[in-house]
């Protein structure tokens, strides 16, 4: 006798996204697997769906992300290691320069460096906030490290990485950021990716930062200490900061080979949670 097989109704998971990069992996391109449930994996997406899939990132943990203000605060609600900073709709132009200069000034919505200045005196300050809105804007102590990292993580770890090295031709005023503008991004096999020695905290550190805003795939921004110090003495435990963390970061080619890996894993995990 034949055994009969039960047959599933098998669906492609649902992209939401704006980002160009974020095309190879939606349906025409077929590089995810079917799965037996629907879903829906949000990368920078706020759009709610009144049916009731299996979600990768949700509407709430995309804007905790996306606003600067919500991420702060979900940082420190789970003691995130990040920039000690300040409220711009709480602060006043005393509290600010109690920070010390340099400093960062942030607008809650500013993508890829948008929005985003490095204030070195209390005149530039005034100057930059003539007529803003305070409450539209965050500020932040500015830790002059020397070396910036992109880790990609869910709750099981960092499944890919990049340093980011800014490129030698960049401008002196451009060179306290690093985006795709001034920066080349540099692969862990690289002999230039200078590992830091407590890597397994940075890594630890950024699913705490993953957990805080709540989302369950994400890309975190991390500064950290040159490897030598003044003396050139090795760091044995370089001080870092999360900078941010964004649910929607470019896929290049290997991020999106990465992404297709573990997005089927984290849909598959959460399916089984919730039978």
């Amino acid at each position: 006798m034949i055994a009969k097989t039960k047959k599933y109704t098998m669906f492609y998971p649902l992209i939401l996204s704006r980002h160009p990069s974020h095309g190879v992996i939606r349906r025409k391109n077929r590089v995810l697997p079917l799965l037996p449930f629907r879903s829906v994996v949000r990368l920078g997406s706020t759009t709610v769906l009144e049916d009731n899939r299996v979600e990768c990132n949700s509407v709430e943990a995309v804007q905790n992300s996306a606003n600067k203000l919500k991420m702060k605060r979900c940082f420190d609600a789970l003691d995130v290691r990040t920039a000690v900073w300040l409220k711009g709709e709480m602060s006043t132009i005393e509290d600010i320069v109690a920070l010390g200069f340099p400093l960062v000034v942030k607008h809650i919505f500013g993508s890829r460096g948008t929005g985003n200045y490095l204030v070195r005196r209390q005149e530039e300050l005034e100057t930059i906030l003539q007529g803003k809105t305070l409450s539209n804007y965050i500020f932040e102590k500015f830790y002059n490290y020397s070396r910036e990292y992109r880790l990609h993580v869910t709750e099981d770890g960092c499944f890919y990485t990049c340093r980011k090295m800014l490129k030698t031709d960049t401008d002196p005023e451009d060179r306290w950021f690093r985006n795709d503008s001034n920066s080349v991004w540099i692969v862990e096999e690289n002999e230039n990716f200078d590992k830091p020695v407590n890597w397994d905290l940075c890594v630890s550190e950024s699913i705490k930062a993953l957990k805080a805003v709540g989302l369950d795939v994400g890309a975190v921004d991390l500064r950290i200490q040159s490897r030598l110090n003044n003396k050139e003495i090795v760091r044995e435990d370089p001080d870092f900061i999360i900078v941010e963390i964004n649910s929607a970061p470019s896929f290049g080619e290997i991020t999106a080979q990465k992404y297709t890996e573990e997005i089927p894993k984290i849909l598959k995990r959460k399916f089984i949670a919730n039978v």
